[in-house]
């Protein structure tokens, strides 16, 4: 049950990291936007993805300079979940935020991009490449997180505007499938800790 919970809900601890992290992150936005004109904010998926990318070599130089300097923290479940899954998913959960204020900003993920799905099927074969050759021992963890901190800010793009273009209208249908859809992923949480604790000790295999 204990491996249940921690496994499968550690997402929910740094979702509680970062939004503690972020109650004073977006104090200092909204401050920094009371003092300028936000309709002269100007964004582009290049400049993203520039952004992203100095952001995932960011996190990898982080990430090697604790393996040089003390290797054992890294197997630390808790400081893995608390510090370096925050460190890494706080970016996009700061750029959700910023798409609510800036309706530009929103757009470029509503909208389809070819570069931004080939960008994207050319960085899972990137990160196929990197699972299949790369040697933990070397580089492969930090530029995993490299080709994943890009991956994730395409996939953006792919997956919301295909969502906004596939249910964006009234629809019965629609209405049904985003509530079902909510409905099971509100109720998988407690099922699969239900299936650890009463069926996975049955399971020899």
């Amino acid at each position: 049950l204990a491996w249940e919970l921690i496994s499968h809900l550690w997402f929910l601890l740094v979702l509680v990291v970062m939004t503690t992290l972020c109650v004073w992150i977006f104090k200092r936005i909204r401050n920094n936007l009371e003092n300028s004109d936000k309709t002269n904010k100007k964004f582009s998926m290049v400049k993203l993805s520039v952004i992203f990318l100095c952001l995932g070599i960011g996190y990898a130089v982080i990430r090697r300079t604790i393996f040089i300097v003390y290797p054992p923290i890294l197997s630390n479940g808790m400081f893995n979940f608390i510090v370096m899954q925050t460190l890494f998913y706080l970016p996009f959960f700061i750029l959700g935020a910023l798409a609510f204020i800036f309706p530009h900003l929103k757009a470029l993920f509503t909208t389809p991009s070819r570069g931004c799905t080939l960008a994207a099927a050319l960085a899972f074969v990137a990160y196929l490449l990197n699972q299949r050759y790369g040697s933990g021992d070397a580089w492969m963890y930090e530029t995993e997180s490299v080709i994943t901190m890009v991956l994730g800010l395409w996939m953006v793009n792919v997956v919301f505007s295909f969502g906004h273009r596939l249910l964006n209208f009234q629809s019965a249908r629609v209405t049904y499938f985003v509530n079902a859809s909510l409905f099971i992923y509100l109720v998988h949480h407690p099922l699969t800790l239900f299936f650890g604790a009463y069926i996975t000790p049955h399971i020899t295999s």
